[in-house]
């Protein structure tokens, strides 16, 4: 599924290219009369532009060869054909093709430069990001440590009890970091390896919910599984951090007194397993973004996190061959839907 994607987003610049070179004909059609077919080529000129800066050079070079033979078919008598009566439009072809594969290069040589220095300042924004995120749990981890060390402070038991549950909490955040960046590496490098076995849905959740249960406090979490609910092919312990990702996400971002629900059921060919909280919900403009590497959500909480949590999370329904999306709910609060196919 992923491989044929990856082919459909790669082909369909070009297609789009072939439609403007289609939309610059029609426009030739509509002026031929009163424009000189030498001044129409300005319109196909303007398609290899647009094809350079949107799309590079590959699709801009297709937009100019495509661009010479259409010119020639339709816009050059005699019409309908590549005969060419006059050797004037010889010379416009060759210049119109030589131009265009000029002006293709610069185009696609200033968008390369322009994403480049775009992806430097993004780098560097999220390195100090990443840096901050890191820095914070290290700061009260070592803050923690030191006071307890320092023998002339004059601790008493509940103090210590509260600076060595501040650097446990902090050290786990700090763990959780460094692994999801380690997750990350590991999936942009194609070495993030699935090893799918039958699993008891209840169990991965059970000992996620385990894991969590600091956290879970007395939050109610609602669990609805049907009791002939078959076994998933999946990765036991990957899917255990897609559901910690995903129930830690549903713990800050709604309110204590409120319940997260988890129900699944059995389609046809594979399973949907709903998250489901009552908070504030995702922006609009947020939905279709959350799963992107380093994108965080603007929220008026100031809660921690380098935006990674759920791009791993894709990243792994998508390695078990199946898929993650995030919607509102009707009233209020979030919704994480994955389906995985059964074999």
């Amino acid at each position: 599924m992923q491989k044929i994607k990856t082919i459909r987003n790669k082909i369909y610049p070009y297609l789009i290219c072939i439609g403007f070179v289609a939309l610059m004909t029609l426009s030739g059609e509509l002026v031929k009369g009163k424009l000189e077919p030498t001044n129409i080529v300005m319109f196909y000129l303007l398609a290899v532009v647009i094809a350079a800066i949107r799309w590079g050079q590959g699709p801009a070079i297709v937009t100019s060869i495509v661009s010479v033979f259409v010119f020639d078919l339709f816009l050059i008598p005699p019409y309908l054909t590549l005969k060419v009566d006059d050797l004037q439009y010889i010379f416009t072809f060759i210049s119109f093709l030589i131009v265009g594969i000029v002006v293709s290069t610069l185009a696609s040589k200033t968008r390369e430069q322009v994403i480049q220095r775009q992806k430097e300042k993004l780098q560097t924004a999220l390195l100090n990001s990443i840096s901050h995120d890191l820095r914070t749990p290290l700061s009260s981890v070592t803050g923690s440590l030191s006071a307890l060390l320092d023998n002339d402070a004059g601790l008493d038991e509940s103090t210590r009890k509260e600076l060595l549950e501040t650097a446990f909490t902090e050290s786990e955040r700090l763990n959780r970091l460094v692994g999801n960046l380690l997750d990350m590496t590991k999936m942009e490098a194609g070495a993030l390896k699935i090893n799918r076995k039958a699993c008891e849905l209840r169990d991965v959740l059970g000992v996620t919910l385990e894991q969590l249960k600091e956290k879970i406090g007395d939050r109610i979490i609602k669990i609805d599984i049907p009791k002939d609910f078959p076994e998933v092919s999946m990765d036991f312990l990957f899917m255990m951090k897609v559901f910690i990702n995903l129930i830690d996400n549903a713990i800050k971002y709604s309110s204590a007194d409120t319940s997260i629900d988890i129900k699944a059921v059995a389609l046809k060919d594979k399973v949907k397993i709903e998250i489901k909280d009552q908070g504030i919900g995702l922006p609009k403009g947020d939905l279709k973004h959350v799963f992107e590497k380093f994108y965080r959500v603007e929220r008026p909480q100031q809660i921690m996190g380098i935006g990674l949590g759920l791009s791993i999370c894709k990243g792994i329904i998508e390695a078990h061959g199946g898929q993650i999306v995030a919607q509102n709910n009707p009233d209020h609060g979030t919704t994480f839907i994955i389906t995985i196919p059964l074999n």
